[in-house]
């Protein structure tokens, strides 16, 4: 009994030292330097190398003008030349290695693109590049890490076309130029033409005037004068008759002068000028006929060139007060003063003759020399004044503006302005 129970309790003592072993091969062993590391390192160290992998690195494979399927090697200079009727470029890129991981691509076209365009496609096309030189960039990379790897560059230059060269303005400028000068030409010739055949036209009419109406009041004054005669021979020179035929002789002798000096106006093309003092200097060195008056001409201020048409009105109005002064007044001085204000012109002519009212209706009857010089004073836009007095000679006093003066100007495009029509 005894031995059994000895065999009990030592199997007993080898089931625990059993459990007690397969305990103890649960416990992972501790770290011992001195062990060479085993699988466990090996296994630890393939994640590290994983993470040291290469980011893949883009490269140009080649370039297409025409088809996305069509791809040509790049040349080694790593540029390509469009013509001007080629503004369309594929430009193909790719990996340098495959990592056998997704790869991204970014690219952009320098002075075309305003900003990287991020693809995983291989190409890039672009259209309608205009002239000037392009630098192609592409940049790869695995998603979601920096774009840490250079980028593949490729040159793009696009001819210009004929018109859009420098050189092309530059003819077409001279071009402009030339037509410019050209049209002046053909507008002075125009206008030289214009002017020639007016001048020819006043001739025409002047001979007309002198060889028809002179001639008519010459033969209507020798009848005139042999009907006085007759009166004066029969002795009936106070006599209504007598009297209207020596009214109607001087009537006759006033329309023979005012012909002529119409008549000398029409063929006097020297008067074509835009300096005003110039043109009255000559009208009146026209009455100088009589010694017994003394006429003086004056010109204060600076002088400006005039439009020629309104030195033609101006110079008649001056002309035209002389005469009144010769021939009515019958004045002994005459006074003509021309001043330049900064934005207007006064021209003044002074007698000391006899005077006249400007309300008595007989005085102008069978004259027209005030209605002419209102009238040309109307169409300088200017301002006509008479100061008279009877027996306190009399002053014709003209103000113009500047302004005034080239407004009729802008009015007349259909008639050579400087003969004053």
């Amino acid at each position: 009994m005894q031995n059994l129970l000895k065999l009990l309790r030592s199997g007993s003592l080898i089931a625990m030292a059993l459990n007690a072993l397969s305990a103890w091969g649960q416990i992972a062993p501790m770290f011992d330097p001195t062990i060479p590391s085993g699988s466990a390192d090996a296994h630890a160290s393939r994640p590290a190398a994983s993470s040291n992998t290469p980011e893949p690195v883009a490269s140009i494979a080649g370039w297409s003008l025409h088809d996305e399927l069509d791809k040509k090697s790049p040349p080694e200079q790593k540029e390509v030349t469009l013509d001007p009727n080629q503004p369309e470029i594929i430009l193909f890129f790719n990996p340098a290695s495959t990592p056998g991981k997704p790869v991204e691509f970014r690219y952009r076209l320098s002075d075309y693109d305003l900003s990287w365009t991020v693809t995983r496609a291989q190409l890039a096309h672009y259209r309608r590049l205009s002239p000037g030189h392009y630098r192609f960039e592409v940049q790869a990379h695995t998603p979601n890490h920096p774009w840490s790897t250079p980028a593949a560059v490729f040159s793009v230059h696009q001819r210009p076309s004929f018109y859009q060269t420098w050189y092309f303005y530059v003819l077409l400028a001279l071009s402009v130029v030339a037509l410019a000068i050209q049209l002046l030409q053909q507008h002075d010739r125009l206008l030289k033409g214009q002017m020639g055949m007016l001048l020819e036209e006043r001739s025409r009419i002047a001979s007309d005037c002198h060889d028809t109406l002179m001639a008519g009041f010459a033969a209507i004054s020798w009848q005139l004068e042999a009907t006085a005669n007759l009166f004066k021979n029969s002795g009936q020179t106070q006599s209504p008759a007598a009297q209207s035929c020596e009214l109607a002789r001087s009537m006759v002798a006033h329309c023979q002068a005012e012909a002529r000096r119409i008549i000398w106006d029409l063929r006097d093309s020297d008067e074509v000028t835009n300096v005003l003092s110039h043109a009255l200097a000559r009208a009146i060195r026209t009455h100088r006929l009589r010694d017994t008056v003394e006429t003086t001409f004056e010109v204060e201020g600076e002088e400006i060139p005039l439009p020629p048409n309104a030195v033609h009105h101006l110079a008649c109005i001056g002309q035209e007060a002389v005469t009144n002064a010769i021939r009515h007044a019958r004045s002994s001085k005459i006074k003509v003063r021309l001043r330049y204000d900064t934005d207007s012109l006064n021209l003044s002519v002074r007698d000391n003759g006899c005077g006249f009212l400007p309300s008595d209706s007989e005085t102008r009857a069978g004259h027209f020399g005030i209605p002419v010089m209102e009238e040309r004073a109307r169409k300088l836009g200017g301002t006509l004044r008479f100061n008279t007095s009877l027996g306190g000679g009399t002053e014709v006093a003209l103000t113009v503006r500047f302004q005034s003066i080239s407004e009729p100007l802008r009015q007349q495009h259909h008639i050579v302005r400087w003969i004053g029509v």
